[in-house]
């Protein structure tokens, strides 16, 4: 019974905000777009060698205007894979959306993610529910960078993210870190950075991550 309410819950607050955001005169829609982003982590501890990992995120951006609050907010409907490198088996599976907004001229965006989760309890040294419900808060600062080569081409990113378990009642997750974002062409990025992976109730990690995203 306690699945079928998480994803009756889950479902209820997906469909209402994007109701909400479909009312003549609150929102309209400014743009939309689509991303497919493969990422592969490294842990650099030798203690986490079991530990590297394999995503895929496909996500929809739909940008919309709030003319009452001039701004404009993003809704990114997404789901992800997740698998395990030395085991090779999935590890985790994402569903979810996340809303956000950028400040002071996208310097600063503060984003919040409602996601249904799977994942595998044998792949993880601590217990977790093989189940269950997520709220992600994402906190990333983007420095302007004006200088000569870098300037439109390259972006820099600290970000952190903070992941809080509904079902446990508890934080499982906090993520810090930072990405360098080369933008190749007007569809293709290669984001490369560093996290750290901070798993609350256990052991942590430090991850370099490589990844290429396409958008269109």
């Amino acid at each position: 019974m306690r699945k079928k309410g998480d994803r009756l819950l889950f479902s209820c607050c997906f469909f209402l905000l994007v109701f909400l955001l479909q009312i003549p005169g609150f929102a309209e829609i400014k743009d939309l777009s689509f991303e497919n982003q493969h990422t592969v982590r490294i842990t650099t501890r030798s203690d986490d060698d079991d530990y590297d990992l394999y995503l895929t995120r496909v996500k929809a951006i739909i940008d919309y205007n709030l003319p009452g609050l001039d701004r404009t907010i993003k809704i990114s409907p997404f789901f992800e894979y997740q698998s395990n490198f030395d085991t090779n088996t999935w590890w985790r599976k994402e569903v979810g959306a996340e809303i956000g907004s950028s400040f002071f001229d996208g310097i600063f965006y503060y984003g919040a993610s409602f996601q249904h989760i799977w994942q595998k309890e044998e792949n993880y040294p601590v217990e977790l529910l093989d189940e269950t419900t997520e709220w992600e808060s994402r906190f990333v600062i983007t420095p302007p960078l004006n200088w000569w080569i870098f300037k439109d081409r390259v972006t820099l990113r600290f970000f952190d993210e903070y992941t809080f378990d509904f079902k446990r009642g508890q934080a499982t997750f906090n993520d810090v870190g930072v990405i360098l974002d080369w933008k190749v062409t007007e569809t293709l990025r290669i984001p490369i950075g560093w996290r750290h992976v901070d798993r609350i109730h256990d052991f942590d990690s430090d991850m370099l991550e490589f990844s290429v995203l396409s958008s269109f």
